[in-house]
């Protein structure tokens, strides 16, 4: 067998560059921002790794050593309360960014991330990832946007905790995951529960009420937005749902 050659062989080492550049570039908005000699730079200090689902990557407390860059499934991260309660801070899937929240966790994470499914991610480590973010401006300021949607994100979610009731939250969260008039909630009613904070037990009741009301319906492994004004007035208060009725009778809905 003749041995390849030294041309051949870095050929098709840039060949299989050039393809993970432009997969990389598909998947994630940050990584589009990169230039072809950044991202040269950066692929050769990414390292695949693979999750169970519920198999943690980082905890709290733990060193904030690595920024981890989704390619398959989904990972949440979030916080435990005094109570032993988790409280799920965000949902990352296909194309996300976990861990970078480590440029203001001074070192030490924050917060706890887990797999939901069977999970595909490349790492690098933070003081490479610190490093090519000093190199490039656009990557710092994609990297700056996209912390400032994930803080609005939760500040969203705190100040509907403080202001809304549960129903007006839940209906809130079904019309921002439609795609379409269909809500694939891709959630147990438990992880549900935890980014909205309330039980499992409530947000199976709530969607029992809205389904009864015909504001959505069962639809696959989701639901089917039936009545998106209703959903949009239960969403804003302007009816409000209960989770609790007197065993059957059929539930309604009460403007306040």
């Amino acid at each position: 067998m003749t041995p390849e050659s030294p041309t051949r062989s870095m050929r098709g080492h840039q060949a299989i560059q050039r393809s993970i550049a432009w997969y990389l570039r598909q998947l994630s908005r940050v990584m589009n921002v990169l230039s072809d000699e950044e991202l040269d730079r950066l692929i050769p200090l990414l390292t695949e790794r693979r999750f169970r689902p519920r198999q943690v990557l980082f905890s709290t407390g733990d060193p904030a050593e690595r920024v981890f860059l989704v390619l398959k499934g989904r990972v949440k991260t979030y916080q435990v309360a005094e109570n032993g309660k988790e409280i799920i801070l965000d949902i990352v899937g296909r194309g996300g960014i976990v861990g970078d929240m480590a440029i203001v966790e001074d070192g030490e994470r924050i917060a706890c991330a887990q797999a939901i499914d069977e999970t595909v991610a490349v790492s690098i480590s933070w003081e490479d990832f610190s490093h090519l973010l000093q190199q490039s401006p656009r990557l710092g300021f994609a990297m700056a946007e996209l912390m400032a949607r994930r803080l609005a994100g939760m500040q969203r979610t705190f100040m509907n905790l403080v202001s809304k009731p549960v129903s007006a939250r839940l209906a809130d969260d079904l019309l921002n995951r439609q795609d379409g008039g269909v809500v694939r909630l891709g959630l147990t009613h438990q992880e549900l529960g935890q980014t909205l904070g309330t039980s499992r037990e409530t947000v199976t009741a709530l969607l029992s009420r809205f389904v009864a009301l015909g504001a959505i319906g069962p639809h696959g492994d989701g639901y089917l937005i039936m009545d998106e004004d209703l959903l949009d007035d239960i969403a804003h208060g302007d009816v409000q749902v209960s989770p609790r009725h007197p065993a059957g009778q059929e539930p309604s809905a009460v403007a306040p």
